[in-house]
């Protein structure tokens, strides 16, 4: 057994939630379950193999917030590695490699890339020649990794407007579904028409937690006035997930109760097929389940999780021929897996099920940026990227349900000093308290449009649509606490109408 040692000058200044984000990585990019510790200026983590690999952490950068960074690859060794000088040449490496992966295949690059770009590689370059000025070598690290990651979000801009234009111009208006997932608390009357601009995708929740607040009763009347409204405004509907696994999402009787398994797979088969027939017809995607991969309230086995998710599948399934299905993957960048050594690695759980042959139609990747715990880390745009081509791999179209902090005054999160931590902070990493000053974010818009371009994604939709209403995805609504529409909703209708039908 061998720890990865680092030197991070200032220590102290950081927020000590960010030394729980670490985790080592292979080369699946599957995190291992570690053991971490901070002594000093030392912080040093490790698994029980002594092989070599990648550490992940969530890092300050004044460019783009808190943002989950990696190292290379890196071996076991008895000399500590100076942390930020080894974000800074993952970074640099990142940015350089997809540069060259999408300049082979034609993009013209924007100007102000090139000075970026170069900077960028100039102060890691003055880093890793100031051996023996921790503070300096440390500073300069932080400079290559604030421009990289400038530099990413510009290359990645670019690419997704190139990318855009050349599939409009040799497939027309794209038929890419862009949605919006609806709260059942919410009031269509004020609303509807800014959703009916700016959507061609509805979707509605109709699971069993919120349709059975309580054993044997059953309310299914808000979805009923949704879904009939996606169909008077000729919107696509996707009904689901119609079983949410999550922390806190079944039915509170059943958890109470502590029903065992088999309970609550016939419960939850009842409700899918209860619900399928109700809505058949209505709908055009059915997403049968949500937080099967990720550890949840009920303690199931990997077999149990399996037969959950199969029995849903076929399910529905029979209930209904002819529309497809899918089921929501939670965090697809395994952040979970780095506290728990059994856990079913998202790829590998995926993988299960298309090979099952239940007739899966697609995968839906929910990525809820900066929702934490629950969530995914922020992430930078190549890194999304990265995730995006490699769930391709598997061969079925994918659906992105996305969500991250749209309130565009973050930055009075983090001035003055630090103070304790507020529930809010706890379920957004923007906010918290870290040693470099934060003056930036990354844009809401920058994402959702590289995910448009991709053609293996079929559909992308945004997770929350109002503020006022509370949820796992606070402060990420189109609408602020206020009801006041945010500048992300007017973007998204000019992405739609630029784009899609």
């Amino acid at each position: 057994m061998g720890d990865l040692r680092f030197k991070v000058p200032n220590a102290e200044g950081f927020d000590s939630r960010v030394w729980n984000t670490a985790y080592i990585t292979g080369i699946e990019g599957i995190p291992w379950r570690c053991h971490h510790r901070l002594e000093g200026d030392q912080f040093s983590i490790g698994r029980e193999i002594e092989e070599s690999g990648k550490l992940n952490i969530v890092w300050p950068t004044s460019s783009v917030g808190n943002v989950c960074l990696s190292t290379t690859s890196l071996r076991i060794s008895e000399e500590p590695y100076t942390l930020a000088v080894e974000l800074a040449r993952g970074t640099v490496n990142r940015l350089k490699s997809q540069t060259a992966e999408w300049q082979r295949a034609g993009l013209k690059l924007s100007d102000d890339f090139f000075p970026l770009a170069e900077n960028s590689l100039s102060q890691f370059l003055h880093a890793l020649t100031s051996v023996g000025d921790d503070l300096s070598q440390h500073s300069q690290a932080q400079q290559a990794i604030d421009l990289a990651l400038q530099a990413a979000v510009s290359l990645c801009d670019t690419f997704s407007v190139q990318a855009l234009e050349a599939r409009r111009q040799s497939e027309g208006r794209l038929a890419t579904l862009f949605g919006v997932r609806m709260q059942s608390e919410l009031a269509l009357a004020s609303i509807g028409d800014a959703l009916a601009a700016a959507f061609n995708l509805i979707c509605v929740g109709a699971d069993l937690g919120s349709v059975e607040s309580s054993s044997g009763k059953r309310r299914f009347d808000a979805f009923d006035e949704q879904v009939a409204w996606a169909n008077r405004e000729n919107k696509k509907v996707c009904i689901g997930p119609l079983v949410n696994f999550r922390q806190g999402s079944l039915p509170q009787w059943m958890v109470l109760l502590n029903e065992g398994f088999d309970s609550v797979l016939q419960a939850a088969c009842r409700h899918a097929q209860e619900t399928v027939e109700r809505y058949r017809g209505q709908t055009h995607i059915w997403n049968c389940a949500a937080g099967l991969n990720v550890p949840g309230e009920m303690d199931w086995s990997d077999e149990e999780v399996l037969r959950m998710a199969v029995s849903l599948i076929e399910t529905v399934r029979r209930a209904d021929e002819r529309c497809p299905v899918l089921l929501t993957i939670d965090q697809p960048w395994s952040e979970y897996l780095r506290n728990d050594a059994n856990g079913i690695s998202p790829l590998h759980f995926a993988d299960a099920l298309i090979r099952a042959d239940l007739g899966l139609s697609g995968l839906a990747l929910e990525l809820n940026f900066d929702s934490w715990p629950g969530g995914s880390f922020p992430r930078d745009p190549i890194e999304v990227n990265r995730l995006i081509d490699r769930w391709s791999m598997l061969g079925l179209p994918l659906m992105i349900i996305l969500s991250s902090p749209t309130n565009s005054n973050l930055d009075s999160q983090h001035s003055g000093t630090p103070h304790p931590a507020t529930p809010e902070q706890v379920r957004q990493v923007s906010a918290w308290q870290m040693a470099s000053p934060q003056s930036g974010h990354i844009a809401p818009e920058t994402i959702v449009r590289l995910l448009l371009s991709k053609p293996s994604v079929h559909a992308v939709i945004w997770n929350a649509t109002s503020d006022q209403i509370s949820g796992a995805t606070e402060g990420a609504g189109l609408w602020d606490s206020e009801g006041k529409s945010k500048p992300l909703l007017a973007n998204m209708a000019k992405f739609r109408k630029a784009y899609l039908h």
